[in-house]
């Protein structure tokens, strides 16, 4: 009979463990400390044969143990159901600290090995405390320190020396266009709260009455690009083919990374027109003549988006189980395409209008004619369907200026959630080499970090003197693989000032980062100054073992695993020498960068690893 792995389990009783003092207590005051750390010191103490994996979490909603959750399912389905002997689910308490994990019994041919799974829950720690007013200046502030980077030739120090990288053109053009859509998104969120002060009479100077018309309908353009193309990436990731190297799935991608563009492009632009009309009081004759067309356009589009979003949803919740899912999912692909229709419809309709209105010559042509089509669509909008009566009601509802309202409301909500929600927890915890009020904050969640592994390092099995684990695997997502190195790099400098009594180190199978922007926090925040920088620099490097002493690099196999189509995460190359290296150094044990190509979703692709097979092959193979 098969097993049912989320069915058959057991909630085992507690465990208390005794822990060896990884670091000395304070003037050595306890007898049993003292004895524990001389035999720790005076010879090796084994290890029972036994893993660990302690996983932290990245940026964004969490909830407590839906990464513990996620990383045992993550492991059983990479063994297989028939390698797993039995997955049990308990509470331990080592010294002090208290945790909770999820044991899994793996069987590979003859030989068994039990893998317990914990994870560090730092969530709580953050939320509320992050201002939208900070985030927006921690962005600037990494942009500005990239681009300086950029142009002053970025250098790092590693392993006694200073590593100078070249980058591509690619760095600018990226953090220019960031900063830009960062800028537009603050313009025009400020001119939509001066017109919303217009059109209730609280203000008539900026803008001015005559200029509400066009500026609603250009931002009633800018929600409709926003709004479709969150509707194509949400469907985009229900929809994402079973084989993501097939025709489908390269489809798939790019026209996704082709939205992006068209979302970025509809936004700067956006913003550029509605700056010239607020500030410098223009107010375009044929904006006014094909307001009520972009306005019906705008709205239709969003709404015929809406319905393709809820249709998919509906689909999948009522048709389409996991099972079911390669014979299907050409249903999904098509309301992805029909999707990504309307969002390029937003864009072409909206260029070929204004086309028609500013150049008359232009009406004459096919696009011209197709221009004018759809302004007398606009006027006649369901006419063809609809009954008189009905009609004009209809008609109405699709032409009403007022929908650009709520709609931004929507769209400014899901920025503010994702710079707040996400970006705000990065601008909590990445410290940007400057004093501000989140020191604390970063303090308590390194101090619980290391706290939370200690434990584990430092597990003592009971009734036998040894530890209790003899392979450690350090995970981390995301901002998680941040805080995993920031924690795993202090663990080591502790144990080294105290003569290896825990053999880090040695018993540290794996560092595992997935999602990683541990390349950005470098290049973005690293330490600027004319004089200093080479000082400075490598001050910081002491408190990183990972990139100072060589036989820990060589000891430590560090796994990283990226998606071209996440753009927090990518390769980690500032963490060993480029090639070739500086003259008269020898290379290092270097990352091992692993790309995932299922995470397939431009920007989705950042929370797919977590489904994929990837992650969790490259950790099975070190447990």
């Amino acid at each position: 009979m098969e097993k049912n792995l989320r069915r058959e389990f057991t909630v085992k009783p507690p465990i208390v463990y005794d822990a060896y003092p990884l670091t000395a207590p304070e003037g050595e005051v306890h007898e049993k400390a003292r004895k524990l750390r001389a035999q720790m010191l005076a010879a090796p103490l084994p290890a029972k044969p036994k893993s660990a994996v302690w996983i932290v979490h990245g940026i964004g909603e969490q909830v407590p143990f839906a990464t513990l959750e996620q990383a045992a399912e993550g492991i059983i389905m990479a063994a297989g159901d028939a390698h797993v002997v039995n997955v049990q689910y308990r509470e331990v308490k080592v010294d002090k600290t208290v945790l909770q994990r999820v044991e899994l019994t793996l069987q590979d041919g003859d030989v068994q090995r039990q893998v317990d799974v914990y994870e560090y829950y730092w969530a709580p720690k953050t939320e509320g405390a992050v201002k939208l007013s900070e985030v927006i200046g921690f962005l600037w502030d990494g942009g500005s320190r990239g681009l300086i980077n950029f142009f002053s030739h970025f250098q790092r120090a590693l392993f006694g020396a200073m590593a100078s990288f070249k980058l591509t053109w690619r760095t600018p053009t990226y953090l220019l266009v960031t900063l830009l859509t960062l800028a537009a998104l603050i313009v025009i969120n400020a001119i939509i709260i001066a017109t919303g002060a217009t059109i209730a009479g609280i203000s008539t100077k900026l803008p001015a009455p005559e200029l509400v018309t066009p500026l609603t309908v250009l931002a009633g353009l800018v929600s409709a690009a926003a709004i479709t193309f969150g509707v194509v990436l949400t469907i985009a990731a229900a929809s994402k083919p079973a084989k993501s190297k097939s025709f489908s799935g390269h489809t798939l991608r790019n026209l996704t990374w082709l939205g992006v563009a068209f979302t970025i492009l509809s936004i700067i632009t956006g913003a550029s027109v509605m700056a010239v009309i607020f500030w410098k009081g223009w107010n375009p004759a044929w904006l006014n003549e094909g307001a009520l067309c972009l306005q019906t356009l705008s709205n239709v589009l969003i709404f015929l988006s809406l319905l393709f979003a809820l249709s998919s949803q509906l689909w999948r919740r009522l048709k389409v189980s996991r099972a079911e899912r390669a014979e299907t999912s050409w249903v999904s692909q098509a309301f992805f395409y029909f999707a990504f229709m309307v969002h390029l419809a937003v864009l072409v309709g909206a260029v070929l209008v204004c086309a028609s209105l500013v150049a008359p010559d232009f009406r004459d042509s096919v696009l011209g004619r197709i221009a004018l089509g759809l302004q007398e669509w606009s006027r006649t909008v369901g006419s063809a369907i609809l009954g008189s009566k009905v009609y004009g009601g209809v008609s109405k509802f699709f032409q009403w200026g007022g929908w650009v309202w709520p709609f931004l409301a929507i769209v400014s909500a899901q920025v503010r959630k994702i710079l707040v929600e996400y970006v705000g927890d990065v601008t909590a915890y990445v410290a940007s080499n400057k004093v501000d009020r989140f020191d604390d904050l970063r303090a308590k969640i390194k101090t619980l970090a290391k706290e939370s592994l200690s434990a584990i390092y430092s597990a003592k099995t009971p009734g036998v003197d040894q530890f209790e684990y003899d392979k450690v695997c350090v995970v981390g997502h995301s901002l998680g693989s941040v805080i995993a190195y920031d924690t795993l790099n202090r663990l080591i400098a502790d144990d080294m000032l105290t003569g290896n009594p825990a053999h880090v180190v040695d018993r540290t199978s794996a560092l595992l980062t997935f999602g990683s922007p541990l390349d950005k926090t470098a290049f973005f925040f690293s330490v600027m100054g004319e004089n200093t920088r080479h000082i400075r620099e490598q001050l910081a490097a002491v408190v990183q073992p990972l990139i100072e002493y060589r036989d820990i690099r060589d000891k430590i196999e560090w796994v990283n695993v990226f998606s071209r189509n996440d753009i927090v995460s990518g390769s980690l190359d500032f963490y060993e020498f480029p090639e070739p290296p500086p003259a008269g150094v020898a290379q290092v044990k270097r990352v091992v960068n692993v790309k995932d190509e299922d995470a397939l979703v431009p920007l989705v692709a950042h929370i797919e690893y977590w489904t994929n097979l990837t992650v969790w092959n490259e950790l099975l193979e070190r447990v």
